[in-house]
């Protein structure tokens, strides 16, 4: 028979009637070793005994046949199966008493890993909380009036969609992006230049006029003359000393190109001086300046081209506002460095006072020709730096494949 897992095993002796032997006890003899003869009770009841035993034995045979049990050594006494019955439904008790245990001590361990871990996510997430306010604090002590400037643009500074990149983990590198290609033009017109004064940066962008000669020549003189002047300049100083440098680079082009060579060489000019509290600006001919401010572009200058004195003229009823739209030359520079004395030059008078997110752009029309300011604006709010903005801009060109492209420059600053 088996009890829980346990196997008990019942002894048979090799007889005809394979009858069970249950521990019958050893017959006693004398004390010459011949056996006793049985008492006359014995001989009785030994019908009735044997008949008993048998009936006994056959029943624990059926039960050991029914169970499969193998036969082996085993118990003598029906006692004894009882003790090891209750010894055995002991052990099991005692081993699911241990495996109860086992399941409680797992379901502890669980439980406290679990509320460690939650203990950690609270932590950390007060933490972080924490860092939130404080970072939302300083920016509510920030100052953003810029009423003292002449150049304000009134209205809020407000959130721009930018991608959501700290200015302090920003690296300079990442805070000036520059573009420049030659576009479809044989030759490069363009020229650029970028350099760290005491107390700022200043920038530069001069479009040589392809349909003249030299207009190389030309861009790359008013550039190398800006960058030397820059060494003389100190920041802080109220007045825009870009008017200065703009006369000596026209003076340097005048002379290099000699009386007979005005007006057949010649470029625009567009510059910019950087600080901390903000910017000065110059420009001459028909690039353009951008205030990149709360997700909007504002054009800085003026474009100096004849449209505008046509419209002026149809102001004052000398022509037609007509032909201001069909005109043939209303395209035409009225003001470029290469024609002597300027007719024009825009700039500001105080320091355009910057604040958090403002960008500037200086560019050639290579580019606001080939992209629309719309378009121009969403590229710039989903840029997260200057340096990645310059360098998707010019994909954006590019990708457009405008047949005639012009050459095209820009540099892009972070204030």
């Amino acid at each position: 028979m088996i009890y829980k897992g346990y196997t008990y095993f019942i002894e048979m002796e090799d007889s005809d009637d394979s009858i069970i032997n249950l521990g019958k006890p050893t017959e006693d003899k004398t004390e010459d070793g011949t056996e006793e003869a049985p008492t006359e009770e014995e001989t009785q009841g030994g019908g009735r005994k044997d008949k008993k035993d048998k009936t006994e034995e056959e029943t624990t045979t059926e039960d050991s046949t029914e169970d499969n049990s193998i036969t082996g050594v085993g118990l003598t006494t029906e006692e004894a199966v009882e003790d090891s019955t209750e010894e055995l439904i002991t052990t099991t008790e005692a081993a699911e008493d241990s495996e109860d245990s086992k399941q409680g001590l797992n379901l502890t361990t669980i439980f406290g890993i679990t509320s460690a871990v939650l203990l950690l996510i609270v932590i950390y997430l007060a933490s972080a909380l924490s860092k939130l306010k404080n970072k939302q604090n300083n920016y509510d002590d920030t100052d953003d009036d810029y009423s003292d400037s002449s150049n304000d643009f009134s209205g809020e500074v407000k959130e721009t969609g930018q991608s959501e990149v700290s200015n302090l983990s920003k690296t300079a590198e990442d805070r000036v992006g520059k573009l420049h290609n030659i576009g479809r033009r044989k030759g490069q017109q363009d020229s650029l230049g970028l350099t760290e004064y005491n107390g700022g940066t200043l920038a530069i962008v001069a479009d040589g006029m392809g349909g003249l000669a030299d207009g190389d020549r030309v861009s790359q003189k008013i550039v190398m003359t800006l960058l030397q002047d820059s060494t003389k300049l100190s920041g802080g100083s109220p007045d825009n000393k870009l008017y200065e440098m703009i006369a000596h680079a026209n003076r340097e082009v005048n002379q290099m190109l000699g009386p007979e060579g005005l007006y057949k060489s010649g470029s625009t000019l567009l510059a910019v001086m950087a600080e901390k509290d903000g910017f000065h600006w110059a420009a001459v001919g028909d690039s353009h300046i951008y205030l990149y401010r709360a997700g909007k572009l504002l054009l800085m200058n003026r474009e100096h081209v004849y449209e505008a004195e046509l419209i002026q003229k149809a102001i004052n009823g000398e022509n037609s506002f007509a032909e201001v739209k069909t005109n043939p030359k209303k395209s035409g520079l009225t003001s470029f460095i290469g024609m002597g004395n300027l007719k024009y030059i825009d700039g500001s008078i105080d320091k355009v006072a910057s604040g958090e997110g403002d960008w500037i752009l200086l560019m050639s029309d290579g580019v606001f020709n080939t992209v629309p300011e719309p378009d121009m604006c969403k590229l710039l709010n989903d840029a997260p730096s200057a340096k990645v903005a310059a360098e998707r801009l010019e994909q954006e060109v590019l990708r457009r494949q405008n047949p005639k492209q012009d050459n095209f420059t820009a540099i892009i600053l972070e204030l």
